[in-house]
């Protein structure tokens, strides 16, 4: 297991409208909304396992924790990252050696080294040899943490500020960034605390920044760049949705499968591209809303799909009154006429080739004949 990675998981450094986590290059806003999918059952079985990893957290400063319960920590994070990792947002949970990882971490002989590793880390003789034999105790400061405030992280996200981007998703509201941040003024009216010991969820706290100047992902010029890192998961992730709503991203609702997906531009996307969990055939919802599309507009009345079909049928129907279609060959072209009709809503190759042909009169009479004849 890397231990740079997991080192990461609390980390996230801005450039432009971009976020890195975890070495993913992604539009800034993009982890918060991953998180916002988190479901309510992954939550719920959450819960339990987080409060079960909290003395693993307690001894970080103070190196005594009963055997049983460091025991019972440790079986608990295994199930709770078995959890995290099927999001892609934590997919570096989701390695071949993570079991064996986790009992190193969550391990009586990795707390009795804490004291030891602590008094190295303040005297300033920390370096990447040290670094690299203490590997398990660095790990442990981080993710304990991280693990125990799952549950309390995600949910606060999705309580407060769920509702919020339900109202940028509001059908008559530009997904724009002036739009974003005259409803973030209305939503969250100004209160600003500074080194008062506030504890409003809206408030940032123990996050150290560092700027950098580096090549942006393209390498093609310099930037700035923000690295930021938290001790709180909950303070990372709504860090992500603020900064990315400051530079135009937002979470809207996929119209097929309900999910969050960021959306970048004032485009009226209402789709996002990800598989639909809910789909038989595994199709991605853009591509399932394109094929309700097009068989909505195909069965309106003026499509054009429409025309030969309707041609035709007006065609049998006058041949029938005036006596100049044997009644048992306009059933079976009538029969054969919808049949192609409704081969070409489901095929648009069909659709774009023989379709217009085939419903000439003419041709669909002589396919009638064809089909009496070895009937």
């Amino acid at each position: 297991m890397s231990l740079t990675k997991h080192s990461t998981m609390l980390d996230l450094i801005y450039a432009d409208d971009t976020v890195q986590y975890s070495g993913k290059v992604m539009p800034a806003g993009s982890v918060a909304c991953m998180a916002l999918n988190i479901s309510k059952e992954d939550l719920a079985a959450a819960k339990p396992l987080c409060q079960q990893i909290a003395p693993a957290e307690v001894t970080l400063l103070f190196p005594f924790v009963d055997e049983k319960d460091m025991e019972s920590a440790r079986i608990a994070a295994h199930s709770l990252v078995k959890i995290i990792s099927r999001y892609e947002l934590f997919s570096f949970f989701d390695v071949p050696n993570i079991d064996q990882w986790l009992d190193q971490v969550f391990s009586m002989k990795t707390v009795s080294r804490i004291p030891e590793f602590s008094k190295i880390l303040s005297s300033g003789q920390m370096d990447n040899q040290t670094a690299e034999k203490y590997g398990p105790e660095i790990t442990l400061q981080i993710l304990a943490p991280f693990l125990v405030h799952f549950y309390d992280a995600v949910t606060q996200l999705q309580e407060h500020l769920a509702p919020f981007a339900e109202t940028l998703d509001a059908p008559n509201k530009q997904r724009t960034k002036d739009a974003y941040l005259s409803q973030f003024s209305k939503s969250f009216p100004e209160e600003i605390h500074l080194g008062d010991g506030s504890n409003s969820w809206m408030s940032l706290m123990n996050v150290s920044i560092q700027y950098t100047a580096g090549n942006d992902v393209q390498d093609r010029r310099w930037q700035m760049q923000k690295h930021m890192h938290f001790t709180s998961l909950a303070s990372m992730l709504r860090t992500d949705f603020f900064e990315g709503l400051s530079v135009g991203h937002a979470p809207k609702r996929c119209g097929i499968c309900g999910r969050w997906f960021l959306t970048t531009n004032a485009r009226k996307t209402k789709y996002c591209t990800d598989i639909c969990p809910d789909d038989p055939a595994g199709r991605k919802c853009k591509a399932i809303a394109s094929r309700l599309g097009r068989v909505a507009r195909e069965r309106a009345e003026d499509h054009q799909l429409n025309e030969p079909f309707k041609r035709c049928m007006n065609w049998i129907y006058q041949a029938i009154r005036r006596n100049k279609l044997a009644p048992e060959l306009a059933e079976v072209m009538k029969k054969l006429a919808r049949d192609k009709k409704q081969r070409a809503i489901a095929d648009l190759k069909y659709a774009k080739g023989s379709y217009t042909k085939e419903m000439d009169q003419k041709a669909l009479k002589a396919e009638a004949e064809r089909f009496l004849q070895h009937a």
